[in-house]
């Protein structure tokens, strides 16, 4: 979502914090849930900003250079983290999610799955209801994604700071849809990723932006996936998106795939949009990104 786009109105809210472990999963893997306080950030992004901006967005003699750039303020917040952990050895690497506008959902644990198969630490944010709020798709401001942004980069230095087993430099952060549209604000300068950067990105569903700013992509590299059927968040803006590098952006068009081709739910109109689960598209989406992540085959 970016920035008054409604993404995604859950309809299977039994999904909601749907991360207990099956006999199997505990076989494999082990969760612990931690707290971590996080400052609280204003920023110069507004719905009357965005509208603006929009007006003249693919303009080829476009002038701004627009980047969100944050000002942190005396209050801060709370965030609970799920940490998922390889239980027969210890990752090497980790990889920050972050979920879409309805918060944590059954698809949280299925990645979970995934990437500790790949042998990473998977680190989930609930950035949503330690601060009281159940969902954003119809209010985004209620928790900004500038403000998620700083969640995730929050969580990083925990992770840098607390688990000795995991190379700082080999921390990567992924998102959905209101969650991938904070992984794209995550890599501004403004919010620290120049000094201490992500190693990788990946974005499924983002709304991406105009010709008015460019995305970081200096020093963290890029993967967007994205359903060619996506009206919500539409993949022709993320084949307009200019970064900072170019070569460190991959965008993969799924064909066939709707808003939300990951999730669990069955296809659907959601507020005059389809939306719903493509099994098609996920594989491929595990393919685009084991050859993104350098994971072997086998895996």
């Amino acid at each position: 979502m970016k920035k008054y786009i409604l993404i995604i109105l859950v309809l299977n809210i039994s999904d909601l914090y749907a991360h207990n472990l099956s006999l199997k999963d505990e076989l494999l893997m082990q969760h612990t849930h931690e707290k971590l306080i996080v400052k609280d950030v204003i920023a110069n992004d507004s719905l009357k900003i965005w509208k603006k901006l929009m007006e003249t967005e693919y303009d080829e003699n476009i002038k701004s250079d627009y980047q969100i750039k944050i000002e942190y303020t005396k209050k801060t917040s709370e965030v609970n983290l799920i940490i998922f952990q390889p239980k027969d050895f210890k990752a090497k690497k980790a990889i920050i999610d972050l979920h879409g506008c309805n918060g944590i959902m059954g698809r949280q644990l299925n990645w979970a799955r995934k990437f500790i198969s790949w042998k990473y630490m998977f680190i989930t944010i609930d950035s949503l209801r330690p601060r009281g709020v159940d969902s954003v798709c119809k209010d985004y401001y209620r928790v900004p994604t500038f403000q998620r942004a700083i969640d995730a980069h929050t969580t990083k230095e925990y992770v840098q700071k607390n688990y000795n087993h995991i190379n700082k430099d080999y921390i990567s952060i992924f998102g959905f849809s209101h969650g991938a549209t904070a992984v794209l604000d995550s890599l501004y300068a403004s919010m620290g990723n120049n000094k201490n950067p992500f190693k990788n990105a990946i974005a499924f569903s983002p709304w991406c932006s105009g010709h008015y700013t460019k995305i970081n992509t200096s020093h963290t590299k890029l993967m967007i996936i994205i359903g060619d059927r996506d009206s919500w968040t539409p993949s022709k803006r993320c084949e307009k998106m200019l970064t900072t590098k170019p070569e460190n952006y991959i965008l993969h068009i799924l064909k066939g795939a709707y808003h939300s081709f990951d999730s669990f739910m069955d296809i659907q109109s959601v507020e005059g949009h389809t939306i719903g689960h493509s099994q098609k598209a996920t594989n491929q989406s595990y393919k685009h990104m084991k050859d993104f992540l350098g994971i072997s085959l086998d895996n």
